[in-house]
């Protein structure tokens, strides 16, 4: 018992010296490759990365009180940035106001970025090159003409506004947006909103158990769309004159398309889904929703 409380006592020791002490101003700037790769690791705050022209990486913000340092290292082609912090504050909620470490962080514009955070909301703007977020509670928003976009999270709401060619977004739960890219799309979760505008996909896969689906933009000659939900509704606002495969399935929703006005719902054997397949002149892009519960609606771009 003595143990426990001498323990605990020290514990607690340790997080109030950690934290009773003055934050601490930072900037620092190093050369960098226009084409390098950049690390950026702060477990608790917020992270800003922004494309620039020069040749140098800058970091400048706010250290934590109780924060043990900044690590800034590396060489032209690859550079890391972290927030060092005591082992306690891995054990505590971390989101007390203490703990937070704001950083800005400017990069080359071709720079490949990576940012991973715990409880800290990041955020990525004008990067060219690949870009990788990866948090467990935090905001996470990617605002770049990317080649790539990658965001990992558990909670937080995710917002890509990007060209990228290849856009994946895994997500436990939170809203999750992506506008604006060119290829392909991937996004799974588990609970949250999910919305997609493209611009000329060709490859689109939505999965989540609850949450609404709601795709739109516009779309490559060939190609594949999936989306599959199983409690929320799934809404396709698709552009006039688009021509596709459909294949429509849910077992307990109801499914409105006026692509497929006056196509009788089927149902195959073996099979518990009622289906409605057409097409629209072209099979090379089929476009498949599936759900349970949720219905499925396809009506023009911009109807409600």
């Amino acid at each position: 018992m003595r143990h426990t409380l001498s323990l605990t006592l020290s514990l607690c020791l340790a997080l109030l010296a950690g934290t009773a002490g003055a934050q601490t101003q930072v900037e620092r700037q190093r050369p960098a490759s226009a084409r390098g790769e950049v690390s950026v690791d702060n477990d608790f705050g917020s992270v800003t990365v922004r494309g620039w022209e020069r040749s140098d990486v800058l970091v400048r913000g706010t250290l934590a009180a109780g924060a043990e340092g900044l690590s800034f290292d590396g060489d032209r082609e690859e550079t890391w940035i972290s927030v060092e912090v005591p082992e306690e504050w891995m054990h505590a909620s971390g989101e007390e106001p203490a703990f937070r470490s704001i950083l800005e962080v400017f990069v080359p514009a071709g720079s490949s970025v990576s940012v991973s955070t715990v409880n800290a909301e990041a955020t990525v703007e004008a990067v060219t090159g690949s870009v990788n977020v990866t948090t467990v509670n935090g905001a996470a928003r990617v605002a770049s003409p990317a080649t790539t976009v990658e965001v990992e999270t558990m909670t937080g709401s995710v917002t890509v506004r990007s060209s990228a060619a290849e856009v994946k977004v895994g997500s436990i739960s939170g809203v999750v947006g992506v506008e604006g890219a060119s290829g392909s799309v991937q996004v799974e979760t588990v609970s949250g909103a999910v919305s997609v505008q493209g611009a000329g996909l060709s490859s689109l896969q939505v999965e989540t158990t609850t949450g609404e689906v709601s795709i739109g933009g516009t779309f490559a000659a060939a190609g594949e769309v999936e989306v599959e939900s199983f409690s929320s509704p799934v809404r396709l606002a698709l552009p006039p004159g688009l021509r596709a495969s459909f294949d429509l399935r849910t077992f307990g929703g109801e499914i409105r398309s006026h692509v497929c006005a006056g196509t009788p719902l089927t149902r195959e054997r073996f099979e518990p889904f009622r289906q409605l397949r057409c097409s629209t002149g072209s099979e090379t892009l089929e476009i498949g929703v599936t759900t349970h519960d949720g219905d499925i609606t396809i009506g023009p771009a911009g109807d409600r």
